[in-house]
Parts: C-alpha cells; structure tokens; sequence
C-alpha cells in the first residue's frame, strides 16, 4: 500500500516531494532497513533533511556570491560561487552532517536570500560598483532558478560516477539514515541492500520514461 503526505507521495516508482525531488525508494524499504531512524524522524523528518543537503550547492553557491562581492572583482566572485557550487555538488552527497540542517533551511529560503541580496546589492550600488551590482542580481536569479544547476550538472554527474552509482538524492538520503543511525546507537539493515533496492527503483522509473 502506497502512503502520501502534504510533502509527498509514494509512486511505484518512488517517492516525490513537494519540492519535485524524486527518492527511488519506497516507505516500507526504508522503513525495514532502518525502522528506528525511520520511527523516530519520520519520513516527513527525513526527506525534510534531505531535501536540505540536496540542495546544499544552490544555497551555498548564493551565499558564497553574496560573500564575494564586496571583496572581489565581479568576475572572481562570479567564478567563486561557481567553483563552490560545483565542489559541493560533488562531495556532499557522499558528507551528510546533521548538525547543520536547521540552518540550512532557514538560509535556503528565498525571503532570507533576498533580504542578504538586498543589503548587498545596496552597498554595491551606494559604492558605484554597477558591474558588482549586475552580477549580484544576475547570479541570484540564476542559481535561484537552477539555471546554474541544469547548465553544469553534466560535469557534477561525470566526477560524482565514481563515488556513488546512486542518483544524488539518493546518495544523501542513504547516507543520512547511516548518519542518523550512528547518533542515536540504532542497528540499520545492510547498505549495499539499500543501495540495490534504490537502484531498481531508480532502472524502474528510467525504463518506464523512455516508453
């Protein structure tokens, strides 16, 4: 039996989230390796959490742009933000922590985005710095949108290959039910299992778009 919430929706082919994440995995596999992360979190809990880490990049490559621009050429800045993107897309699926999660939606949020963009933004234009000020508005609007996401996954893909077989969401939410598992003493059911069923699911969905 398939289960739904306001959040997301269980589907032969996974589970989709509000936010259009798709995890190759189903409620009751998640819940047979790990059923005392799974109790305790919720699944509401967890891809909450994941869907934090997934989007950890986009985040960071914002912020990082904002933290740049007072110091650096508008060029540099550009760049930096870019080369931190790519360097977390990379190496946080396989690098879960959840310390940092509470912070990372609050940071995430576009209300919050905004407000550091505008403060930003304001500084640069009350400096004449145009050029700073165009790649600030420019660069949000693209990793805002995933334009910057779409245009350099490919890359992201070809150097993450060789450390997970796992689509990158569900690298993360593997990794975190590990995480989760290993803070509070819980025993979880095999990872390679895991990581088998999630790859059916994930072939499943693959085959069925392609039809």
């Amino acid at each position: 039996m398939t289960e739904t919430s306001d959040q997301w929706v269980e589907t032969p082919e996974g589970i989709f989230t509000a936010e259009g994440l798709w995890f190759h995995v189903a409620v009751s596999d998640l819940t047979s390796f790990a059923p005392d992360v799974v109790s305790r979190y919720e699944m509401d809990g967890l891809l909450s959490m994941a869907t934090s880490w997934v989007r950890l990049p986009q985040t960071m490559g914002i912020l990082s742009l904002a933290a740049f621009l007072p110091g650096f050429e508008w060029w540099q800045a550009a760049l930096g933000s870019v080369l931190v993107w790519l360097f977390l897309s990379v190496a946080s699926p396989s690098t879960v922590f959840v310390a940092p999660m509470k912070a990372l939606r609050f940071l995430h949020h576009p209300v919050v985005q905004g407000l550091i963009y505008v403060l930003v933004l304001s500084a640069m234009a009350s400096s004449g710095n145009n050029a700073a000020m165009a790649t600030g508005l420019i660069g949000f609007i693209l990793f805002r949108w995933q334009i910057v996401s779409r245009a350099l996954n490919p890359i992201a893909d070809r150097l993450r290959k060789p450390l997970s077989p796992l689509a990158v969401t569900d690298t993360i939410l593997r990794n975190l039910t590990m995480r989760l598992a290993l803070r509070h003493g819980y025993d979880v059911g095999g990872t390679a299992d895991m990581q088998r069923r999630m790859m059916e699911i994930m072939h499943y969905r693959r085959n069925r778009a392609k039809n």
